[in-house]
């Protein structure tokens, strides 16, 4: 019985990891498009969700080609696009930025392009360039039924609320700036210093002579 029991119990681990493994899960917040022409099909959003305004996150991006199947009936990765396909990430301000597109190691057909969202609210991945023979020109907006908006650091702070400066770059900027004036004052004075004590020196040297020939004058 004790046997049984001791085995019993070893087993609840194991069938706790299993139910987590078999139970379904949510869909992830990406859209899903399929693209002009109906050949490929393109799935974007965060890489790290939920995203949230000052951690590193970027660019999610698969890409399948739909008139190709695999073994499991699913359109076929498309690789290489890093080379042909350019991504850039907007806000509604018109603010913008290039991305750099990396093909994601050991995983075919994605890509991924990173950046620090400094604001929440919504964002735009406009995506351009080829996709093989086929010119692409597509923008992906979040937001409900597509994927997630940027999340503000103080919605998931705990157990107290840190407010990161809204022009902390600047501060930033501001205090290199100081320091860099600091350090060229600080070797502007070390010259100063250093011709001052050669100065001293050729006077200390020069003196002598000076002396020297004065007395021999009054001798003769």
């Amino acid at each position: 019985m004790q046997i049984r029991r001791m085995v019993s119990w070893g087993l609840v681990p194991i069938l706790l990891v299993m139910a987590l493994f078999l139970a379904p899960g949510g869909a992830s917040a990406h859209e899903r498009r399929t693209l002009p022409g109906g050949k490929y099909q393109a799935v974007v959003g965060f890489l790290n969700e939920p995203a949230i305004e000052s951690q590193a996150n970027g660019l999610d991006l698969t890409v399948t080609d739909l008139t190709q199947k695999d073994a499991n009936g699913n359109g076929v990765p498309v690789m290489g696009l890093e080379k042909t396909l350019k991504a850039q990430v907007l806000v509604p301000n018109g603010a913008k930025k290039d991305l750099t597109l990396t093909a994601r190691f050991g995983l075919p057909g994605k890509y991924g392009a990173y950046f620090v969202p400094t604001a929440p609210g919504t964002y735009m991945y406009h995506l351009f360039g080829q996709i093989n023979d086929q010119s692409i020109d597509e923008t992906f907006t979040s937001g409900p039924g597509r994927f997630n908006d940027v999340d503000s650091l103080a919605s998931v702070q705990f157990p107290n609320q840190v407010t990161v400066p809204a022009n902390l770059q600047s501060q930033l900027d501001s205090a290199k700036s100081s320091a860099n004036t600091a350090r060229l004052f600080g070797i502007a004075g070390l010259i100063v210093g250093i011709l001052g004590l050669a100065a001293g020196g050729v006077a200390i040297t020069r003196r002598p002579a000076r002396l020297g020939g004065t007395n021999g004058a009054a001798r003769s």
